[in-house]
């Protein structure tokens, strides 16, 4: 197995934040709240349409734009532990029931399947992949979120 990951080069490609840091933490605490308030953005505005097609879908799509201005709200504040948690996760599922109901279909979201042309959801599918891809970096040292836990050494 290691050989396999080895010839793929992800080992090295994985290994890179050890040699890059950004140290600009109101920056990256700035724009986490910027996506996870698009997000719940978003999400707010299309919850009418789902709520006519469903009142369960609506229910959820109004828990996650109420868990994304939450994650907004902790990223800057103290818990920015809990704004980053709760904001990756809220991305995912969003993430993954965008792709779900386009590709297969969802119970009740027949409608939507196969309508990968809604500029709306690719532009959440946008802000959901830089959310979590800013939730890896800050998660693997990339990006500081958090300046006190990071000894710099220039």
């Amino acid at each position: 197995m290691r050989r396999l990951l080895r010839l793929t080069g992800l080992p090295q490609l994985v290994a890179f934040y050890r040699y890059i840091y950004l140290n600009q933490p109101r920056l990256t605490a700035a724009a986490g709240s910027a996506l996870a308030l698009l997000i719940a953005a978003i999400h707010l505005y299309e919850l009418p349409t789902h709520y006519g097609a469903s009142p369960v879908w609506g229910a959820l799509f109004g828990l996650l734009a109420a868990g994304g201005v939450v994650a907004a709200a902790g990223i800057p504040a103290g818990s920015r532990r809990l704004g980053w948690n709760l904001g990756a996760v809220l991305s995912l599922i969003a993430l993954l029931g965008y792709l779900a109901s386009r590709g297969a279909g969802l119970p009740e979201l027949e409608e939507f399947r196969g309508r990968w042309d809604y500029p709306v959801g690719t532009l959440a599918m946008i802000a959901e992949g830089l959310f979590l891809f800013g939730y890896l970096s800050v998660r693997t040292g990339l990006a500081v979120s958090y300046p006190q836990r990071r000894r710099w050494h220039d």
